[in-house]
């Protein structure tokens, strides 16, 4: 028996294994990029800070001004973990403000934060 049919044998016998370490790479890579790639995003300078737009969420604006969530949380006055699915355009509504006078509340607060916690 050749070289190339003992491995061809011995991938066969332990295909289950096999498999569970390719679905765990793949798993493990697709993880990565998207760590990688969220951290990339809201580490260059045009993404941080942003004006809110209609589509953005809670999660991004926690993101993007490197806030604590339950800031956030209190800012956008959300009370409960549904509310915080929200878009900003269902929250501004909600609080009947603005976009424009709810990023003012947002940026006022992150500079409280950071007055408070400097790093």
């Amino acid at each position: 028996m050749t070289h190339r049919h003992q491995i061809w044998g011995f991938l066969r016998q332990h295909l289950g294994v096999l498999a569970v370490l390719v679905i765990a790479c793949v798993a493990g890579l697709w993880f990565t990029f998207g760590i990688l790639s969220e951290f990339l995003y809201f580490h260059d300078p045009i993404n941080q800070d942003e004006a809110l737009k209609p589509w953005m969420t809670p999660r991004y604006v926690v993101m993007s001004y490197d806030l604590p969530r339950g800031l956030v949380a209190d800012v956008l006055g959300l009370t409960s973990e549904t509310q915080r699915g929200m878009t900003m355009a269902e929250i501004s509504e909600l609080n009947d403000l603005s976009l424009d006078e709810l990023t003012k509340i947002v940026r006022d607060a992150a500079s409280a934060f950071r007055m408070d916690h400097p790093r």
